[in-house]
């Protein structure tokens, strides 16, 4: 790849001051995943002046391997800036305004179509009641088969209050930033994995629109939660974390589906994806070192089949964080030491990408590890 440079920051006087010294690298592109608590606006309203494109969405805990001690960080940015072709992506900001997920993610799929004609999709998506499965199916409905999708949805350091996402033209609380890459020139690719497992016996969605369950098993889904996990309703949003819901779908697949909003007054759950009415669901739970072994047994065997990166992105569940504690660093590292390339990534609050038959999908409880290319020669 192009010259890159990797850094991480505690203020946004930091990271601007490092883009400005700069002598000799003139980056055209940056990734930036950063804590609420250096504040977004703040920050957004700096990178309009930054000159290049720029990528970014809020955290609930950064990413940074190579050359951080500890890859994994608490209220702090990290920043990723590249000096590569300009005419090989293109960069937007989209607010959702109230438009549903799925036109949202359609607006975007448009635009990337229009803009090259092969695309693949990097995305970040802001506010807590958007339905991310939606936001994927949009996109795809609008491109064609096997179109490389990825991302996820931004955090806040686990307040579950407001997300963002920005760009070098603004930020929103509700809205996705997108980079498009010409798949004829960046080969963007990717795997998924987990390694949460079912417990407990199987519920029905009873009541459900889209991404809000309004009851299961005919029961108010928030006291359910709240019987099987023991907790009180100030706790229900952190523990609640940490046990999913497996969604069984008719094909037979599962997925995890985790909740972002809590509405105590009707008793209903704001998902972070997609949970059909009279789908098949259990709880789901996982032991630390469990995910961890499976997520670096994967990532080893997909490393074999695609050995070559420029850039590695991890979209990773904050629920991973505080299942694993001090081992996560075991799969982030394992990606790092891999590919030998520049890696940084977040805790989100749910991941896109691809599972080990290339389908894209929404996840949540998951590790979604992206790698960029650039191509010598373009397909």
């Amino acid at each position: 790849m192009s010259p890159s440079f990797c850094f991480s920051a505690d203020s946004v006087r930091e990271i601007s001051e490092r883009i400005r010294n700069f002598s000799d690298f003139h980056p055209t592109l940056g990734i930036i995943f950063s804590s609420v608590a250096l504040g977004i606006p703040g920050l957004a309203s700096e990178i309009s002046r930054a000159g290049f494109p720029v990528l970014g969405c809020s955290t609930s805990g950064e990413i940074l391997a190579g050359k951080e001690e500890n890859p994994v960080l608490e209220q702090s940015a990290v920043c990723c800036l590249f000096d590569i072709d300009p005419s090989v992506f293109s960069v937007a900001l989209f607010e959702k305004h109230d438009i549903s997920s799925f036109d949202l993610g359609s607006r975007i799929g448009s635009w990337g179509k229009e803009t090259f004609s092969r695309p693949a999709y990097i995305v970040a998506m802001s506010g807590l009641k958007n339905d991310g499965e939606a936001l994927v199916r949009g996109i795809e409905s609008v491109n064609p088969p096997g179109t490389r999708i990825f991302g996820g949805i931004a955090g806040d350091d686990g307040k579950f209050l407001e997300t963002y996402v920005f760009s070098h033209t603004g930020y929103s609380a509700d809205g996705a930033a997108v980079i498009v890459f010409d798949q004829s020139r960046v080969e963007v690719n990717g795997i998924a994995t987990s390694g949460w497992a079912g417990v407990g016996g199987e519920m029905v969605i009873t009541s459900s629109e889209g991404n809000i369950v309004r009851s299961i098993n005919n029961r108010s889904p928030v006291e359910i939660f709240k019987e099987y996990l023991q907790v009180r309703d100030e706790d229900l949003q952190d523990m609640a974390v940490s046990f999913p819901l497996l969604v069984k779908r008719p094909d037979g697949s599962e997925i995890l589906r985790t909740f972002l909003a809590i509405d105590f007054e009707t008793g209903s759950l704001v998902f972070a994806g997609t949970v059909p009415q009279g789908t098949r669901v259990r709880f789901s739970s996982s032991f630390g070192h469990e995910i961890i072994e499976k997520s670096v047994q994967d990532i080893t065997t997909w490393h074999q089949q695609h050995p070559s990166a420029d850039l590695i992105l991890l979209f990773s569940c904050m629920a991973r964080h505080h299942v694993s504690g001090p081992m996560v660093n075991e799969e982030i590292s394992a990606a790092s030491d891999l590919w030998n390339a520049p890696l940084i990534g977040l805790f989100s609050y749910g991941e896109i990408g691809h599972n080990l038959s290339g389908t894209c999908d929404f996840y949540n409880e998951t590790l979604s590890l992206v790698t960029i290319r650039l191509l010598s020669d373009p397909l």
